[in-house]
């Protein structure tokens, strides 16, 4: 998960923005009428979220029984999603979040929309909110849909809110096979508490995220194959260990628990891939 610095825009100055070109005037009335009940909740929402407590957050199919899910819906797709409405600004500022339009669930695909932290279809308050809302790739929203938590555990890191960059928490191991691969997997950080390790390996597995690094390898290591065999021809096992371990302190330096550097953490610290396992 990559960290992002969270959004500082105005909750209420946002929803705002999104109805202020609603045409039926009763309807803009209904939606004017709920401003302090969207800004209240967005004020829970950070308050819940700081503490890492966003499955305390009750679910709605409303806003104070005069918006309709199916209306505060529209506000984010119709007014805020789609190009050309008054809140396009503000989604376009939010995806552009991430450093080199990478995802920051996976740290691997691009970003292509944004995703609701809590979904839009059971918290329609939050459809607009700013810090509800993540860039995010195509598969990790898709595979996310609408997942609810009903524990601490079992939310996923949040960008805006969860930093856990300091320490090593993804490792890979090399699987001896022809050609090569890797499983990677989750170790608790013993800095962590319990339910923070918790997290982690529920973000890992529920994002799927083994299966994504795991398939990136095999194309990965045929591009440098011909490489290795050349160090490999030079100076043996350890001259293929030393040009390993520098990427893999590389991209250390860069990303602490990124699936390339597990990799190459893996790749040089197995002698049997260095010898010729590559091959």
């Amino acid at each position: 998960m990559r960290r992002l610095t969270k959004p500082t825009i105005n909750p209420r100055v946002v929803y705002l923005t999104c109805i202020s070109k609603v045409r039926d005037p009763q309807l803009k009335t209904d939606f004017e009428s709920i401003a302090d009940t969207i800004e209240a909740n967005a004020l829970n929402y950070d308050q819940k979220g700081k503490a890492a407590n966003w499955y305390l957050i009750d679910e709605s199919d409303g806003v104070d029984g005069i918006i309709s899910q199916d209306k505060m819906e529209a506000v984010y797709t119709n007014r805020m999603a789609k190009k050309g409405t008054p809140g396009r600004d503000v989604y376009d500022k939010l995806k552009a979040l991430p450093i080199h339009a990478t995802c920051p669930l996976c740290g691997h695909r691009t970003v292509e929309q944004l995703d609701h932290y809590l979904p839009k279809s059971k918290f329609p308050s939050l459809v607009v909110l700013p810090t509800n809302l993540i860039p995010s790739c195509e598969k990790c929203n898709k595979v996310k849909l609408a997942d609810v938590p009903d524990s601490k555990e079992s939310q996923i890191l949040h960008p805006y809110y969860d930093d856990v960059s300091s320490y090593q928490w993804l490792f890979a191991k090399v699987v001896h096979t022809t050609p090569a691969a890797l499983r990677f997997s989750i170790s608790e950080v013993a800095e962590f508490d319990d339910k923070l390790n918790a997290r982690i390996h529920y973000h890992f597995t529920s994002l799927e995220l083994g299966t994504l690094y795991s398939t990136q390898v095999g194309a990965f290591l045929a591009d440098i194959q011909h490489r290795l065999e050349d160090l490999h021809k030079k100076g043996g096992l350890r001259e293929v260990k030393e040009y390993l371990k520098e990427e893999e302190f590389s991209r250390r330096r860069l990303h602490i628990n990124s699936w390339q550097r597990a990799m190459f953490q893996a790749l040089s610290n197995c002698d049997w891939f260095c010898d010729g396992g590559f091959k």
